[in-house]
């Protein structure tokens, strides 16, 4: 009988009772350190409820916007990139001017924002959204 064992391979192991724990670290580090962007949306100040008030025809400027996206101002059918500047000569000759902004309901998000944004360039002081 022989005292001496045969020296086998022995099989590396890697201690896995802390992975749970080294990944839990991990997600807490990325969660902490991540920054979220934030949609801000459009900056409109709404007023306070009930603060309606009766205006001369005269000093508003109607636009619709049908379900195809054409654009109307005044009864007059035009390009979205010409109303800022037809926005900015109303209000040259009058500065009291309110723009009314309405839309169909099936109005596409997108040329309704892309109106809002041609009046928001052309500094308009008021902006009425209608129902």
């Amino acid at each position: 009988m022989s005292l001496l064992k045969k020296k086998g391979i022995r099989d590396a192991e890697m201690p896995s009772g802390s992975m749970a724990d080294i990944a839990f670290l991990i997600l807490i580090f990325f969660m902490v350190a991540t920054t979220i962007d934030l949609d801000k949306g459009i900056g409109i100040v709404l007023p306070a409820e009930g603060g309606e008030i009766e205006m001369s025809s005269k000093n508003i400027t109607n636009i619709l916007i049908d379900a195809r996206g054409t654009v109307l101002m005044d009864d007059k059918e035009v390009d979205i990139k010409e109303i800022k500047g037809m926005v900015e000569t109303i209000q040259l000759q009058n500065p009291k001017m309110v723009f009314s902004v309405k839309s169909h309901p099936r109005t596409k998000y997108k040329v309704y924002i892309e109106v809002l944004d041609q009046l928001k360039q052309a500094n308009t002081r008021v902006i009425s959204i209608a129902e």
